[in-house]
């Protein structure tokens, strides 16, 4: 069972006792008043009585919310604590206003029925005032979440400006395809990457850090993204390698009958964050732009794409 389980359950379960002892404690104040008409019980036990059952199935109910708040399961200790205490400052309220009542008057009537009232009052209070402190430290945590990822946006940003500016540099598809297996891996973690150009008469692997994956593989891999919209990312199924695994395949650009394919084991995952998707996608652009350049540049050449 999990902890947020483990204290709505115990939450509850004193609601539920409360209620009980709540429901009990009216019918004997009505049976230690004498001389009340059924018409006069009613009224005291609906206002004597049902405002602290309703106050205890309020403490059943927050239980039951809490088993559900994933978000708070970092505070379960704080809103118990609030409880907690809240439950020994009325408590305390009552203890004094009890011997107040002995002091002044010499008598303890009613006394145990004032102490219930307040413990269940303050236990009600507390859990509420723990949920209201859990959920801005909830909050909390997810504005700093927020910062750490547009902190890590932006330093993600910065490499991507590097890494567009050594591409318009590039003066072959090797340094190309190095400088995007380099930003691959930056920017998405990737660190298992081929990038092939493939064409009619079949393909080539111009660089990869792809371990147990034969070229054969990889090129069969590429000419079926010759389909992709350019520096699209696309997540496919990766059968052709023997094993449960996702590829991401990216075609980096679409040059006459050459396509340039960039691919990359995922480990079975698609999801990344869509900003980090973005730069990617931007990474490839800036990379199409450089291999068109350097395909028009070696065109006359009997492998124009390399060196």
């Amino acid at each position: 069972m999990e902890r947020r389980h483990s204290y709505g359950v115990g939450i509850g379960v004193t609601g539920l006792v409360l209620t009980a002892i709540q429901l009990v404690q009216g019918i004997q104040q009505l049976g230690d008043v004498e001389g009340l008409s059924g018409t006069d019980g009613a009224i005291v036990f609906a206002f004597g009585s049902v405002p602290f059952v309703l106050v205890g199935l309020a403490l059943v109910y927050a239980g039951y919310w809490v088993t559900g708040q994933t978000a708070y399961e970092p505070d379960l200790d704080t809103i118990l604590a609030w409880g907690v205490g809240s439950t020994v400052l009325f408590v305390s309220v009552a203890a004094l206003l009890v011997f107040n009542q002995r002091v002044a008057l010499g008598t303890f009537e009613q006394g145990q029925y004032l102490v219930i009232d307040q413990l269940t009052v303050g236990a009600v209070v507390g859990i509420l005032v723990g949920v209201y402190d859990a959920r801005s430290r909830a909050r909390q945590r997810e504005l700093e979440r927020e910062r750490d990822r547009i902190e890590s946006f932006a330093g993600k940003a910065a490499d991507m400006n590097n890494y567009g500016r050594e591409l318009n540099r590039a003066g072959s598809i090797e340094e190309v395809s190095a400088l995007c297996i380099e930003g691959l891996q930056t920017l998405l973690g990737l660190t298992e990457t081929g990038f092939v150009a493939v064409d009619d008469e079949g393909g080539s692997v111009v660089n990869n850090t792809i371990v147990n994956v034969d070229a054969a593989t990889l090129v069969e891999l590429a000419a079926a993204a010759d389909t992709q919209q350019p520096a699209t990312v696309e997540f496919v199924e990766g059968s052709e390698l023997g094993k449960d695994e996702r590829i991401l395949s990216i075609l980096v650009t679409r040059h006459d009958d050459t396509a340039v394919v960039l691919l990359s084991l995922t480990g079975g995952s698609d999801s990344f964050e869509e900003e980090d998707v973005q730069l990617v996608e931007l990474l490839c652009t800036h990379a199409g732009t450089a291999l068109d350049r350097i395909y028009d540049e070696y065109s006359s050449t009997a492998e124009p794409l390399s060196t």
